[in-house]
């Protein structure tokens, strides 16, 4: 089946979008042709078992412009609100739709050589960086997205910090999606040089939509003794159908303390994969989602140790009310020749209505005969009958009981993350989700 017939991603959609150069035109004609030849993925394979999108329809407007501003005074009001308080930045983006609207760097970074902006743009500025590595990670031929992703993306982001430079402050880039019916396809690659530290925040936000579609890809490389935090906030509207993948690749003693927030959106699919290459490397995958409605929250893990005394822990939770669902696939991977090496898993999730559902299904693959230690752990229940009993003995109404054992639950990853404003920020949504329950 080719599934380019009777869709607007189409090949004059696919000429009518903003001009591209080198790498960016062969990519796109690549991913097209590769788009044609695939079909939607059914639930009969063992990926998408738990996840239904046989009636997904391919008919977004594939490009919808955002305008440019010079600077954050002439972005329009409306997507300054939506972007909300932003603490101090080293640099920030702000895409509107399929336009990249502004960037901001500080020149003290510029000087030390990092670069961020317009993927697009960087194309062009940096071909030597952009051709090696985008879509390395995330390549067009993986699914019919990624695909659809590589053939239809504008926009993106760039982030290039050299070796030895650490970025004090976090860069952001927000992208805003308010399109009626649109498509978007944020795309970030970040590459950390050696012995570099950086944090990067993405954020997509938008207003409740009758229909959109997000198609992101995240890549994430860490040459030998990189540092990186990376946090992915995905605040969706409802209407919105995001499908996701970030994948990372650590070099030798390289560390990635990863972040990863779904409150949005009417369907949330987000594939999180580490590649640990390098001896010593590590990374840290931390997820908080919340699901109401009937929205439906997918998350699929890889955590593929190939390097010795390679370590990785992944804590996952989520609350799920009216009748939302959830399903987390985990798996770890040791390698033939990864010895020593250290991984654990943890998925929890906690009920709050009769309706909603969650599952969790980690896989263990021991390659390797001496793993200093692989395990996980997983749990789906309600509120505990019993912490509600305790609490209200002690005077405190079975609402606010209710609202401390939530709370209580998302601790556990809130307390380890080491950005305050994002702790901050994490409460306050987890606080809305529980009055919007009220």
């Amino acid at each position: 089946m080719v599934t380019t017939t009777g869709t607007t991603f189409d090949a004059h959609a696919l000429t009518s979008l903003p001009e591209a150069a080198g790498v960016i035109a062969e990519l796109r004609a690549r991913a097209f042709e590769e788009f044609g030849t695939f079909t939607l993925p059914s639930q009969e394979t063992e990926e998408w078992r738990y996840t239904d999108v046989s009636n997904l329809v391919f008919d977004h407007t594939p490009f919808t412009p955002g305008g440019t501003a010079a600077t954050l005074d002439d972005v329009p009001a409306s997507v300054l609100e939506a972007a909300g308080a932003v603490g101090d930045r080293g640099g920030l983006q702000i895409q509107h739709n399929g336009e990249v609207m502004t960037t901001h760097l500080a020149p003290e970074l510029v000087a030390k050589g990092v670069r961020f902006g317009d993927l697009d743009a960087a194309a062009v500025e940096h071909p030597d960086l952009v051709e090696a590595h985008l879509h390395s990670l995330v390549p067009t031929s993986r699914t019919i997205f990624t695909a659809l992703h590589g053939a239809f993306r504008t926009g993106g982001t760039f982030l290039y910090v050299p070796p030895d430079v650490q970025v004090e402050l976090p860069i952001q880039t927000i992208t805003y999606l308010d399109a009626e019916g649109g498509a978007v396809f944020p795309h970030t690659l970040l590459i950390a040089d050696r012995g570099s530290e950086v944090t990067f925040i993405d954020r997509y936000v938008s207003p409740n939509l009758s229909r959109a579609l997000s198609d992101a890809a995240v890549e994430l490389i860490l040459q030998d003794g990189a540092h990186v935090r990376y946090i992915g906030l995905q605040e969706w509207g409802d209407g919105v159908q995001h499908l996701g993948v970030q994948r990372a690749r650590l070099g030798r003693d390289a560390t990635l303390r990863s972040l990863g927030v779904a409150f949005g959106g009417s369907l949330a699919r987000a594939e999180v994969e580490v590649e640990l290459v390098g001896d010593g490397s590590a990374t840290e995958l931390l997820g908080v989602y919340f699901g109401a409605g009937d929205q439906h929250v997918d998350h699929r893990s890889i955590q593929l140790h190939q390097g010795s005394r390679s370590s990785s822990d992944l804590l996952y939770k989520g609350a799920m009310r009216d009748a939302s669902s959830a399903i987390s696939t985990g798996t770890v991977i040791i390698d033939h020749d990864a010895h020593e090496c250290d991984a654990y898993q943890t998925n929890r999730n906690i009920l709050l209505s009769e309706r909603a559902k969650a599952m969790s299904v980690p896989n263990l693959e021991i390659l390797t005969d001496d793993p200093t230690r692989c395990g996980h752990a997983a749990s789906v229940g309600p509120v505990s009958e019993d912490e509600l009993f305790y609490l209200q003995s002690r005077g405190i109404p079975r609402d606010e009981a209710r609202r401390l054992i939530v709370f209580g639950f998302f601790n556990e990853v809130i307390d380890r993350v080491d950005l305050p404003e994002i702790r901050e920020s994490l409460s306050r949504s987890i606080e809305a989700e529980l009055e919007r329950e009220a």
